[in-house]
């Protein structure tokens, strides 16, 4: 997580000028529109089904409490552990624990956004620990020693080009450039991990509290392999991706498939109850799963804003927001990237170090049309500024820039005054500077619209 508006501001001076960037996102988009399109049309009225995945993820967070003392219960019954984790450190202290105590070293890791988001990759670095990614996209990154640029798809910022490059100088190979030829160069290097690992470590899309169950979705398998072939399973989850039946998942399984990739279902959908039982062939022998507030808590304390954990971490949203269109999500340093992150992020690591993700948004609304379970980003990121404001977080000058501003903008005489001419006064010495120095702008106008007008028609 960065500390400051500085260094937020020079990491994205390093990537608004990337074309290359631009482009593959803009390319990312247009293909999943095409699947999208199609996808839709599993749903006979998919508004209807949008309401039921609100009312599921609602329900399950006004509640949330008694739902994760219910999966944990279900979870024990099923022979499995609960581990629950107040921060960060917490929870890479206890997965460290279970590791040492373990003695196993061979490691394998299905893409999860919470082991990114507490930083577990730095945590088993420090205790010289190895794995190794198996989604094809975090395997990239792990190469490339590279933070994910998405939710759903992480090295949507990487083209075949940069990944055929990657692979000859991390792997020595020379592998034609082509998508299918580069994930098998992968998979060649993945598949042998599996032999005989002794710890899986994956995430969850959902922990099912009336069944105890951990429900999973994904598309190349790796994460079925990652949780049964392993002698120990570790499951890392937010305390947010509980859902209160396993009914739930008929909608929230297909919604997350179309919204997310494009999809009218995964190709892998897979339930989860506890280590293997006597006569099961596959399986762990223990299973944890790790409970992760990490800030979350704050977050539901707002009445308002706790609304943002409903989100089923598709994605949708990114495709759809001005912003990260141009920037992706280097910038954010976090896994709440985009619209989300812009509403997370400065409750989480407070207002006055990192209130300014509540300007992050061009507020077009694009992001809330376009979630599936209609999480409405401007009227959250505008209560997050009335907050910021009410807790004197804005600064003095900011302040008294924008109470001139509207004083100016209430009154048509103010803004006509000629000897001091408010309008152009803002526009010259405002909006046409950029903070990076990076937006040029055309010197306003010496008359403005009104003049004009009032010349026009004989007004004086």
């Amino acid at each position: 997580m960065h500390n400051s508006f500085e260094q937020f501001k020079e990491d994205v001076s390093q990537v608004v000028g990337d074309t290359a960037l631009q482009q593959k996102i803009r390319a990312a988009k247009k293909q999943y529109l095409i699947g999208f399109e199609e996808a839709i049309t599993q749903f006979s009225n998919l508004e209807t089904a949008k309401r039921r995945a609100v009312f599921s993820r609602w329900k399950a967070l006004e509640n949330l409490d008694n739902y994760l003392i219910e999966f944990e219960a279900n979870f024990i019954k099923a022979g499995g552990k609960v581990i629950w984790a107040q921060d960060a450190a917490e929870a890479c202290n206890e997965i460290m624990a279970i590791m040492n105590k373990s003695g196993e070293s061979k490691i394998v890791k299905s893409k999860t956004l919470t082991a990114e988001e507490i930083h577990l990759d730095e945590a088993l670095l420090a205790g010289n620990i190895q794995w190794t990614e198996t989604d094809l996209g975090q395997f990239i990154l792990q190469l490339a020693g590279e933070k994910p640029s998405h939710m759903v798809m992480p090295a949507i910022h990487k083209s075949k080009e940069d990944i055929q490059q990657l692979f000859q100088e991390k792997l020595g190979v020379k592998v034609q450039n082509d998508a299918e030829a580069l994930a098998a160069e992968a998979a060649k290097v993945v598949r042998s991990k599996y032999v005989k690992p002794g710890i899986g470590i994956t995430g969850a899309n959902f922990l099912v509290a009336d069944q105890g169950i951990v429900a999973i979705t994904e598309n190349e398998g790796n994460v079925m392999l990652a949780a049964a072939r392993p002698r120990i399973h570790i499951v890392i989850t937010g305390i947010d991706r509980v859902v209160p039946t396993v009914n739930d998942l008929h909608v929230l399984w297909p919604m997350l498939a179309t919204y997310g990739t494009g999809q009218k279902i995964t190709a892998y959908n897979s339930l989860l109850k506890g280590p293997r039982r006597n006569g099961e062939v596959d399986g762990p022998d223990e299973m944890y799963v790790v409970l992760i507030d990490n800030g979350r808590s704050k977050v539901m304390a707002e009445e308002l804003q706790r609304n943002v954990l409903t989100c089923i971490r598709c994605g949708s949203c990114l495709y759809n927001d001005p912003v990260y269109s141009i920037i992706g999500a280097q910038p954010y340093r976090s896994t709440w990237m985009g619209p989300p992150g812009n509403i997370v992020i400065p409750i989480k690591e407070g207002m006055k170090t990192h209130g300014f993700h509540n300007h992050l948004s061009t507020l077009s609304a694009a992001d809330t049309e376009w979630c599936p379970v209609n999480i409405n980003f401007n009227k959250l990121l505008l209560n997050n500024r009335q907050k910021a404001v009410d807790d004197q977080s804005s600064g003095t000058s900011e302040k008294l820039f924008y109470f001139l501003w509207k004083q100016a903008m209430l009154k048509r005489e103010i803004m006509n005054w000629k000897s001091i001419r408010p309008a152009s006064f803002f526009m010259s010495n405002i909006f046409t500077k950029s903070p990076l120095g990076l937006r040029k702008m055309k010197t306003p106008a010496k008359e403005s619209f009104n003049a004009l007008w009032r010349k026009r028609m004989g007004g004086g």
